[in-house]
Protein backbone atom coordinates (compact mmCIF):
# COMPACT_ATOMS: atom_id res chain seq x y z
CA UNK A 1 0.00 0.00 0.00
CA UNK A 2 1.37 3.59 -1.21
CA UNK A 3 0.59 6.50 0.41
CA UNK A 4 -0.45 9.76 -2.23
CA UNK A 5 -0.54 13.33 -1.18
CA UNK A 6 -2.59 14.89 -3.91
CA UNK A 7 -2.43 18.84 -3.67
CA UNK A 8 -4.18 21.42 -5.47
CA UNK A 9 -1.61 24.34 -5.72
CA UNK A 10 -2.85 27.62 -4.13
CA UNK A 11 -4.33 29.81 -6.99
CA UNK A 12 -5.41 33.12 -7.20
CA UNK A 13 -8.95 31.89 -8.33
CA UNK A 14 -10.83 30.74 -5.09
CA UNK A 15 -12.58 27.01 -5.47
CA UNK A 16 -15.67 26.63 -3.38
CA UNK A 17 -16.47 22.70 -3.30
CA UNK A 18 -14.10 20.01 -3.69
CA UNK A 19 -12.88 19.71 -6.63
CA UNK A 20 -14.72 16.62 -8.73
CA UNK A 21 -10.98 15.39 -10.34
CA UNK A 22 -9.49 14.85 -7.24
CA UNK A 23 -12.28 13.08 -5.88
CA UNK A 24 -12.05 10.32 -8.72
CA UNK A 25 -8.56 9.96 -8.39
CA UNK A 26 -8.99 9.38 -4.96
CA UNK A 27 -11.65 7.08 -5.34
CA UNK A 28 -9.63 5.18 -7.93
CA UNK A 29 -6.31 5.12 -5.16
CA UNK A 30 -8.48 3.77 -2.53
CA UNK A 31 -10.21 1.53 -4.66
CA UNK A 32 -6.71 0.64 -5.67
CA UNK A 33 -5.96 -0.50 -2.33
CA UNK A 34 -3.82 3.28 -1.37
CA UNK A 35 -4.19 5.16 0.71
CA UNK A 36 -4.88 8.84 0.39
CA UNK A 37 -4.43 12.62 2.03
CA UNK A 38 -5.19 15.76 -0.20
CA UNK A 39 -4.89 19.35 0.22
CA UNK A 40 -6.93 21.44 -1.73
CA UNK A 41 -4.54 25.17 -1.70
CA UNK A 42 -6.89 26.56 -3.80
CA UNK A 43 -9.92 26.81 -1.26
CA UNK A 44 -10.43 30.44 0.31
CA UNK A 45 -9.73 29.15 4.18
CA UNK A 46 -6.97 26.17 3.16
CA UNK A 47 -3.55 26.83 4.23
CA UNK A 48 -2.06 29.18 1.05
CA UNK A 49 1.74 29.50 2.75
CA UNK A 50 4.36 26.78 0.91
CA UNK A 51 5.91 26.43 4.39
CA UNK A 52 2.63 25.35 5.76
CA UNK A 53 1.72 23.11 2.83
CA UNK A 54 4.89 21.50 3.12
CA UNK A 55 4.58 20.72 6.51
CA UNK A 56 1.55 19.06 6.14
CA UNK A 57 2.67 16.74 3.44
CA UNK A 58 5.73 16.06 4.92
CA UNK A 59 3.81 14.66 7.93
CA UNK A 60 1.94 12.26 6.06
CA UNK A 61 4.87 10.98 5.27
CA UNK A 62 3.80 10.49 1.50
CA UNK A 63 5.48 7.97 -1.04
CA UNK A 64 3.82 10.12 -3.59
CA UNK A 65 3.19 13.51 -3.69
CA UNK A 66 0.53 14.66 -6.70
CA UNK A 67 0.61 18.48 -8.24
CA UNK A 68 -2.27 19.39 -10.06
CA UNK A 69 -1.26 21.63 -13.54
CA UNK A 70 -3.61 24.10 -15.25
CA UNK A 71 -1.73 26.24 -17.80
CA UNK A 72 -3.54 29.73 -15.76
CA UNK A 73 -1.46 28.84 -12.71
CA UNK A 74 1.54 26.96 -13.47
CA UNK A 75 3.52 29.71 -12.17
CA UNK A 76 2.52 29.26 -8.41
CA UNK A 77 2.73 25.54 -9.13
CA UNK A 78 6.01 25.54 -9.81
CA UNK A 79 6.97 27.68 -6.91
CA UNK A 80 5.42 25.26 -4.81
CA UNK A 81 7.20 22.13 -6.36
CA UNK A 82 10.26 23.86 -5.65
CA UNK A 83 8.96 24.31 -1.77
CA UNK A 84 8.59 20.62 -1.96
CA UNK A 85 11.86 19.70 -2.96
CA UNK A 86 13.12 15.97 -2.00
CA UNK A 87 9.37 14.21 -2.02
CA UNK A 88 8.43 12.34 -4.83
CA UNK A 89 6.55 14.39 -6.72
CA UNK A 90 3.67 13.56 -9.79
CA UNK A 91 2.55 16.08 -11.75
CA UNK A 92 -0.77 15.56 -13.66
CA UNK A 93 -3.67 18.05 -15.39
CA UNK A 94 -3.99 19.13 -18.67
CA UNK A 95 -0.76 20.97 -18.70
CA UNK A 96 1.10 18.68 -17.88
CA UNK A 97 -0.15 16.41 -20.46
CA UNK A 98 0.27 18.94 -23.28
CA UNK A 99 3.91 19.71 -22.15
CA UNK A 100 5.37 16.70 -19.65
CA UNK A 101 9.01 17.98 -19.92
CA UNK A 102 8.50 21.12 -18.79
CA UNK A 103 7.44 19.95 -15.52
CA UNK A 104 9.96 17.49 -15.41
CA UNK A 105 12.22 20.06 -15.81
CA UNK A 106 11.10 21.91 -12.93
CA UNK A 107 11.80 19.20 -10.26
CA UNK A 108 9.10 16.75 -10.41
CA UNK A 109 9.84 12.97 -10.88
CA UNK A 110 6.91 12.09 -12.78
CA UNK A 111 4.52 12.99 -15.33
CA UNK A 112 0.67 11.69 -15.74
CA UNK A 113 -0.23 12.45 -18.94
CA UNK A 114 -3.98 12.46 -19.92
CA UNK A 115 -6.90 10.40 -17.89
CA UNK A 116 -5.34 9.78 -14.91
CA UNK A 117 -7.19 7.37 -12.58
CA UNK A 118 -5.71 4.00 -14.08
CA UNK A 119 -2.40 5.66 -14.65
CA UNK A 120 -2.00 7.45 -11.06
CA UNK A 121 -3.26 4.22 -9.23
CA UNK A 122 -0.39 1.63 -11.50
CA UNK A 123 2.27 4.31 -10.44
CA UNK A 124 1.45 3.69 -7.16
CA UNK A 125 1.84 0.05 -7.00
CA UNK A 126 5.00 1.13 -9.46
CA UNK A 127 6.44 3.12 -5.79
CA UNK A 128 4.94 -0.26 -4.22
CA UNK A 129 7.02 -2.61 -5.50
CA UNK A 130 4.11 -4.31 -7.54
CA UNK A 131 5.22 -3.38 -11.16
CA UNK A 132 7.97 -1.80 -13.01
CA UNK A 133 7.65 2.18 -14.52
CA UNK A 134 8.13 0.80 -17.99
CA UNK A 135 4.96 -1.22 -17.84
CA UNK A 136 2.65 1.74 -16.92
CA UNK A 137 1.34 3.32 -20.18
CA UNK A 138 0.59 7.39 -19.66
CA UNK A 139 3.86 7.96 -17.96
CA UNK A 140 6.62 10.48 -18.50
CA UNK A 141 9.17 10.37 -16.42
CA UNK A 142 13.28 10.60 -15.54
CA UNK A 143 14.97 7.24 -15.54
CA UNK A 144 18.41 7.98 -14.71
CA UNK A 145 19.05 11.21 -15.45
CA UNK A 146 17.00 10.69 -18.81
CA UNK A 147 13.26 11.97 -19.58
CA UNK A 148 11.19 8.79 -20.64
CA UNK A 149 8.30 8.58 -22.52
CA UNK A 150 5.82 5.48 -21.49
CA UNK A 151 3.35 5.03 -24.47
CA UNK A 152 0.02 6.81 -24.74
CA UNK A 153 -2.75 5.02 -22.47
CA UNK A 154 -5.89 4.29 -24.39
CA UNK A 155 -8.78 6.28 -23.27
CA UNK A 156 -11.11 4.97 -20.71
CA UNK A 157 -14.09 3.26 -22.14
CA UNK A 158 -16.50 2.11 -20.09
CA UNK A 159 -17.12 4.93 -17.64
CA UNK A 160 -19.52 3.29 -15.36
CA UNK A 161 -16.52 1.02 -13.91
CA UNK A 162 -14.46 4.22 -12.31
CA UNK A 163 -15.01 4.42 -8.69
CA UNK A 164 -17.98 6.49 -7.42
CA UNK A 165 -16.08 10.06 -6.90
CA UNK A 166 -18.58 10.46 -3.99
CA UNK A 167 -16.63 8.19 -2.17
CA UNK A 168 -14.02 10.46 -1.71
CA UNK A 169 -15.76 13.64 0.07
CA UNK A 170 -14.17 12.85 3.22
CA UNK A 171 -10.81 13.73 2.69
CA UNK A 172 -12.09 17.66 1.99
CA UNK A 173 -11.97 19.70 5.17
CA UNK A 174 -15.27 21.93 4.67
CA UNK A 175 -13.59 24.17 6.53
CA UNK A 176 -11.53 25.29 3.33
CA UNK A 177 -14.48 26.35 1.82
CA UNK A 178 -17.34 29.13 2.04
CA UNK A 179 -20.03 26.71 1.45
CA UNK A 180 -21.68 25.31 4.64
CA UNK A 181 -21.69 21.15 5.15
CA UNK A 182 -24.10 19.07 5.46
CA UNK A 183 -25.26 17.71 9.05
CA UNK A 184 -22.94 14.65 8.15
CA UNK A 185 -19.76 17.14 8.09
CA UNK A 186 -19.08 16.81 4.08
CA UNK A 187 -19.33 18.87 1.12
CA UNK A 188 -20.85 17.71 -2.15
CA UNK A 189 -18.45 18.57 -5.39
CA UNK A 190 -19.99 21.46 -7.60
CA UNK A 191 -20.65 19.32 -10.44
CA UNK A 192 -20.94 16.30 -12.09
CA UNK A 193 -19.04 14.73 -14.94
CA UNK A 194 -21.74 12.68 -17.47
CA UNK A 195 -18.80 11.88 -20.08
CA UNK A 196 -15.83 12.45 -21.34
CA UNK A 197 -14.30 13.28 -24.59
CA UNK A 198 -15.46 15.47 -27.80
CA UNK A 199 -15.91 14.94 -31.25
CA UNK A 200 -15.06 18.56 -32.53
CA UNK A 201 -11.81 19.86 -33.59
CA UNK A 202 -12.07 23.12 -32.49
CA UNK A 203 -8.68 25.02 -32.84
CA UNK A 204 -9.00 26.87 -29.46
CA UNK A 205 -8.68 23.70 -27.53
CA UNK A 206 -6.43 20.74 -27.40
CA UNK A 207 -8.45 18.15 -25.92
CA UNK A 208 -5.18 15.76 -25.33
CA UNK A 209 -6.73 14.75 -21.29
CA UNK A 210 -9.92 13.16 -22.66
CA UNK A 211 -9.68 12.85 -26.47
CA UNK A 212 -11.60 13.04 -29.81
CA UNK A 213 -13.59 10.15 -28.59
CA UNK A 214 -17.23 10.81 -26.73
CA UNK A 215 -17.98 8.37 -24.09
CA UNK A 216 -20.67 8.63 -21.56
CA UNK A 217 -22.18 7.22 -18.36
CA UNK A 218 -25.12 5.23 -18.28
CA UNK A 219 -28.31 7.50 -17.53
CA UNK A 220 -28.74 4.87 -14.76
CA UNK A 221 -25.62 6.15 -12.86
CA UNK A 222 -25.91 9.52 -13.68
CA UNK A 223 -29.34 9.61 -12.15
CA UNK A 224 -28.04 8.33 -8.97
CA UNK A 225 -25.42 10.71 -8.31
CA UNK A 226 -28.30 13.50 -8.89
CA UNK A 227 -30.30 11.10 -6.58
CA UNK A 228 -27.73 11.25 -4.15
CA UNK A 229 -26.45 14.64 -4.19
CA UNK A 230 -30.45 15.73 -3.70
CA UNK A 231 -30.93 13.30 -0.83
CA UNK A 232 -27.42 14.26 1.01
CA UNK A 233 -26.90 17.40 0.31
CA UNK A 234 -30.37 19.10 -0.27
CA UNK A 235 -28.87 20.67 -4.16
CA UNK A 236 -31.69 21.49 -6.86
CA UNK A 237 -29.41 22.67 -9.29
CA UNK A 238 -26.29 20.52 -10.82
CA UNK A 239 -23.70 21.64 -12.77
CA UNK A 240 -22.18 19.22 -15.71
CA UNK A 241 -18.53 19.58 -16.29
CA UNK A 242 -18.37 17.48 -19.39
CA UNK A 243 -15.90 18.22 -21.99
CA UNK A 244 -19.00 18.36 -24.71
CA UNK A 245 -22.20 18.10 -22.60
CA UNK A 246 -24.44 18.29 -26.24
CA UNK A 247 -23.42 14.71 -28.23
CA UNK A 248 -26.21 12.78 -29.09
CA UNK A 249 -29.55 14.04 -29.54
CA UNK A 250 -31.42 10.97 -27.03
CA UNK A 251 -29.27 11.45 -24.92
CA UNK A 252 -29.37 14.65 -24.29
CA UNK A 253 -32.85 14.87 -24.05
CA UNK A 254 -32.89 12.07 -21.63
CA UNK A 255 -30.42 14.26 -18.79
CA UNK A 256 -32.16 17.35 -20.10
CA UNK A 257 -35.68 16.52 -18.72
CA UNK A 258 -34.41 17.08 -14.92
CA UNK A 259 -32.09 20.16 -15.35
CA UNK A 260 -32.36 24.58 -14.62
CA UNK A 261 -29.54 25.95 -16.89
CA UNK A 262 -26.80 28.14 -17.61
CA UNK A 263 -24.29 29.34 -19.36
CA UNK A 264 -20.17 29.35 -18.38
CA UNK A 265 -18.62 32.22 -16.84
CA UNK A 266 -15.71 32.14 -19.40
CA UNK A 267 -16.02 32.66 -23.02
CA UNK A 268 -13.39 34.83 -24.61
CA UNK A 269 -10.63 32.69 -25.95
CA UNK A 270 -7.52 31.65 -24.63
CA UNK A 271 -4.55 30.14 -26.64
CA UNK A 272 -3.40 27.29 -24.56
CA UNK A 273 -0.41 25.62 -25.63
CA UNK A 274 -1.25 22.16 -27.62
CA UNK A 275 -3.84 23.95 -29.67
CA UNK A 276 -3.88 24.65 -33.53
CA UNK A 277 -5.02 28.15 -32.75
CA UNK A 278 -1.81 28.38 -30.43
CA UNK A 279 0.84 26.69 -32.78
CA UNK A 280 -0.55 29.60 -35.64
CA UNK A 281 -0.56 32.33 -34.24
CA UNK A 282 2.01 32.57 -31.43
CA UNK A 283 4.94 34.08 -32.96
CA UNK A 284 2.76 36.42 -35.32
CA UNK A 285 0.80 38.04 -31.86
CA UNK A 286 3.69 37.63 -29.46
CA UNK A 287 2.27 35.18 -26.91
CA UNK A 288 4.79 32.74 -27.30
CA UNK A 289 4.92 30.75 -23.57
CA UNK A 290 2.52 33.33 -21.89
CA UNK A 291 1.66 31.46 -19.32
CA UNK A 292 5.51 31.44 -17.99
CA UNK A 293 6.75 34.89 -18.83
CA UNK A 294 3.50 36.94 -18.28
CA UNK A 295 1.24 37.31 -14.96
CA UNK A 296 -1.61 34.70 -14.67
CA UNK A 297 -5.18 36.08 -16.04
CA UNK A 298 -6.81 37.39 -13.26
CA UNK A 299 -10.29 36.07 -13.74
CA UNK A 300 -13.04 37.48 -11.24
CA UNK A 301 -14.03 34.79 -8.99
CA UNK A 302 -17.24 32.28 -9.82
CA UNK A 303 -20.67 33.61 -8.53
CA UNK A 304 -21.04 32.87 -5.02
CA UNK A 305 -24.74 33.03 -5.39
CA UNK A 306 -27.34 32.85 -8.46
CA UNK A 307 -28.70 36.47 -7.71
CA UNK A 308 -28.34 39.21 -10.33
CA UNK A 309 -25.98 41.40 -9.11
CA UNK A 310 -23.27 38.20 -8.54
CA UNK A 311 -24.18 36.87 -12.55
CA UNK A 312 -23.41 40.36 -13.31
CA UNK A 313 -20.18 40.49 -12.17
CA UNK A 314 -18.78 37.34 -12.90
CA UNK A 315 -20.54 36.94 -16.40
CA UNK A 316 -20.18 40.38 -18.02
CA UNK A 317 -16.22 40.88 -17.64
CA UNK A 318 -13.30 38.32 -19.02
CA UNK A 319 -9.77 38.53 -18.25
CA UNK A 320 -8.57 36.97 -21.36
CA UNK A 321 -10.71 39.64 -23.49
CA UNK A 322 -8.48 42.50 -21.69
CA UNK A 323 -5.32 40.71 -22.04
CA UNK A 324 -5.81 41.16 -25.56
CA UNK A 325 -3.94 37.90 -26.98
CA UNK A 326 -5.04 38.44 -30.78
CA UNK A 327 -4.58 42.24 -30.43
CA UNK A 328 -7.85 42.76 -31.74
CA UNK A 329 -8.94 46.75 -32.34
CA UNK A 330 -11.01 48.85 -30.39
CA UNK A 331 -14.28 48.37 -31.79
CA UNK A 332 -14.16 44.64 -31.81
CA UNK A 333 -13.28 44.62 -28.03
CA UNK A 334 -16.50 46.59 -27.64
CA UNK A 335 -18.68 44.00 -29.48
CA UNK A 336 -16.72 41.03 -27.37
CA UNK A 337 -17.49 42.88 -24.38
CA UNK A 338 -21.44 43.56 -25.39
CA UNK A 339 -21.72 39.70 -26.06
CA UNK A 340 -20.65 39.18 -22.63
CA UNK A 341 -22.92 41.33 -20.86
CA UNK A 342 -25.94 39.91 -23.28
CA UNK A 343 -24.61 36.76 -22.04
CA UNK A 344 -24.71 37.50 -18.35
CA UNK A 345 -28.27 39.14 -18.85
CA UNK A 346 -29.75 35.40 -20.61
CA UNK A 347 -28.40 33.73 -17.53
CA UNK A 348 -30.05 35.93 -15.06
CA UNK A 349 -33.12 35.10 -17.23
CA UNK A 350 -32.59 31.50 -17.23
CA UNK A 351 -32.28 32.20 -13.28
CA UNK A 352 -35.66 33.90 -13.24
CA UNK A 353 -37.87 31.78 -15.07
CA UNK A 354 -37.15 28.45 -12.23
CA UNK A 355 -40.86 27.11 -11.68
CA UNK A 356 -40.65 27.83 -7.94
CA UNK A 357 -40.08 31.03 -6.40
CA UNK A 358 -38.08 29.01 -3.06
CA UNK A 359 -35.80 27.47 -5.31
CA UNK A 360 -33.75 30.92 -5.23
CA UNK A 361 -32.91 30.44 -1.13
CA UNK A 362 -31.80 26.71 -1.82
CA UNK A 363 -28.71 25.36 -2.05
CA UNK A 364 -27.06 25.20 -5.92
CA UNK A 365 -23.22 23.93 -6.26
CA UNK A 366 -21.85 26.85 -7.69
CA UNK A 367 -19.52 25.79 -10.93
CA UNK A 368 -15.98 25.67 -10.30
CA UNK A 369 -13.04 27.13 -12.14
CA UNK A 370 -13.02 25.94 -15.62
CA UNK A 371 -10.11 27.12 -17.59
CA UNK A 372 -7.35 24.71 -18.13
Amino acid sequence: MARVFLVNPPSPEPVRTPLLAFCHLAASLRAGGHEVALLDASAPHAPHGHAEIAERVRAFAPDLVGLHLKTLHVQPAYALARALAGLPLVAGGPHATIVPDEPLAQGVRWVVRGEGEETLVELADVIDGRRAATEVAGLSWIDKGLVRHNPTRPFLMELDRLAPPLSALDLFDPSWYDARPVPGGMLAPAGILSSRGCPAACTFCSNDVTGRRFRYRSAVSVAAEVALLRERFGLIGFSFFDDSFAVGRRRVRELCTAIAGGFNARGVVVPYPGTEIYQRHHERFGFTGWWIREPPLAYAVFPTSWDDAEIRRAYAADAALDRNFFRHPPHRLERIRQALVRKAELTIGIQRRRPDPGIAAAPIGVPAAGAR
